[in-house]
């Protein structure tokens, strides 16, 4: 198939963005059973949250450029499943829910399964792939969520911010079930790459929680001083993640000659 350069980029960092999945997965794997394991689940958390950047990216450099194509739309799709839906998954099955393997099992399951369902209703019945809203929660959300509490969490490293036990465990895992259930819901909700109100405050929220990793090369500020910017950059995400379920239907506007979406 013959792709001219205004395809190839958007393609190209949606590939990167797969990548960043994929290398989400093997880091989550990489640190089972490792002494250090909480830097993998923290480098895997920053992977699906980069992964997120590059998916609304690409979308929106293929309408500057016009070089949007049907190959991308069907790899967005499994970016979005990989990323976005066995990375997440992964990471609760090692980071959360280890005093009771049954349920983690059935737990990470219904994230899956959720995704694939949310997807393929997708595929099928928005033919505006998004672009005027979706009917469900967008899978980012539920990936965003698992991801920077796993990030906050690894990075904090404190016994009252287990994600394993206590409080905070039972309120991620009701989190995620939520989410998962918008998913697969009819609740409209905006496309939030393409509402600049979210999604470049994301961008640079998301940069911030490189800033440690970047403070080790170049030491330009104090170790605590790196995290703490981290740890406020995620507490943000959280807050933002938050307001766009509670509000995001509010600020949708459904089309009205379309009933697909």
């Amino acid at each position: 198939m013959k792709m001219s350069w205004r395809q190839l980029i958007p393609n190209a960092i949606t590939l990167v963005a797969m990548s960043c999945g994929f290398f989400a997965i093997l880091v989550t794997l990489e640190g089972m059973g490792n002494p250090e394991a909480y830097q993998y689940h923290r480098w895997a958390a920053q992977l699906i949250m980069l992964a997120m950047i590059l998916d609304g990216l690409d979308g929106n450099i293929a309408r500057r450029l016009k070089g949007a194509s049907e190959l991308g739309a069907e790899l967005d799709t499994y970016v979005d499943m990989t990323a976005f839906g066995i990375a997440p998954a992964l990471l609760i099955y090692v980071v959360s829910l280890q005093a009771s393997p049954t349920w983690r099992v059935l737990m990470t399951t219904a994230v899956v399964l959720s995704g694939v369902v949310r997807l393929a209703r997708f595929k099928a019945h928005d033919p505006h792939r998004g672009q005027m809203g979706y009917r469900g929660l967008p899978i980012t959300v539920s990936a965003g969520w698992v991801a920077v509490l796993v990030y906050f969490s690894q990075t904090l490293r404190a016994e009252w911010f287990s994600l394993s036990q206590g409080s905070v465990a039972t309120l991620f895992i009701v989190g995620v079930m939520i989410l998962i259930v918008l998913q697969v819901s009819n609740v409209r909700y905006p496309k939030p790459s393409k509402r600049m109100i979210f999604f470049v405050p994301s961008i640079i929220l998301v940069m911030l929680l490189f800033v440690p990793l970047v403070n080790n090369i170049i030491r330009f500020m104090p170790d605590e001083k790196a995290e703490g910017l981290a740890l406020i950059s995620s507490s943000l995400m959280v807050l933002m993640g938050i307001g766009y379920v509670m509000f995001g239907p509010w600020l949708h506007k459904k089309p009205a000659s379309d009933d697909s979406l």
